[in-house]
């Protein structure tokens, strides 16, 4: 008696899987721009997505984990641009990278931030601020790590936040400003500080 021939799976190459990954994060993103993350079905995503339901969750457990990838990736992005320049210690051009990402992308970040990402995004955003913070040299040692992390991130998170909240023509240089003096300028800013 012949036994049956069995083929294992093929699995998707990685070009069939970023396309399904993309479509899936488009689809969201859409259907955020006319509610909340709560009002929307998986079903709902997979249907705008033109995928199945084995296949959204093969790579997600649910659509809050679809949506913090999404602004996971976001803030790595960010971040990327503003730590590169925080390296050459140019605190305006930081400032200046960070707020024009986001203004050429913000329908994507009001969506994010509007839409049930913002805890994902802040915790993103703290924790590679720490990773930063704890691998290069600080122009104020005396400011401790866990104080100036939570603090720095926060403020510049917060003012990106409020800024998505204004009307589209509120100007992107008060922010690079908001976020310079009552973020960078007290934390980046070389000081000789003695604390007991």
């Amino acid at each position: 008696m012949a036994r049956p021939r069995t083929t294992t799976p093929r699995m998707p190459d990685d070009a069939r899987a970023r396309r399904s990954l993309d479509a899936m994060r488009g689809a969201v993103l859409t259907l955020l721009e006319t509610r909340s993350l709560d009002e929307i079905s998986i079903k709902e995503i997979c249907d705008e997505a033109g995928l199945s339901y084995p296949t959204f969750y093969r790579r997600f457990s649910g659509k809050d984990e679809l949506l913090a990838g999404i602004a996971t990736e976001e803030v790595r992005r960010l971040l990327s641009l503003g730590f590169s320049a925080m390296e050459q210690s140019d605190l305006k051009f930081s400032a200046n990278g960070l707020c024009e990402y986001v203004e050429m992308n913000r329908v994507l970040w009001r969506t994010l931030l509007t839409g049930g990402a913002a805890d994902a995004m802040r915790h993103e955003f703290m924790r590679l601020s720490r990773a930063f913070a704890e691998s290069h040299p600080r122009a104020n040692p005396w400011l401790p790590v866990d104080l100036a992390v939570p603090f720095v991130s926060s403020g510049i998170f917060e003012i990106l936040a409020w800024w998505m909240r204004e009307a589209d023509s509120y100007p992107t240089a008060n922010v690079v400003t908001l976020i310079e003096v009552l973020v960078l300028e007290t934390t980046a800013r070389p000081r000789r500080v003695a604390l007991l």
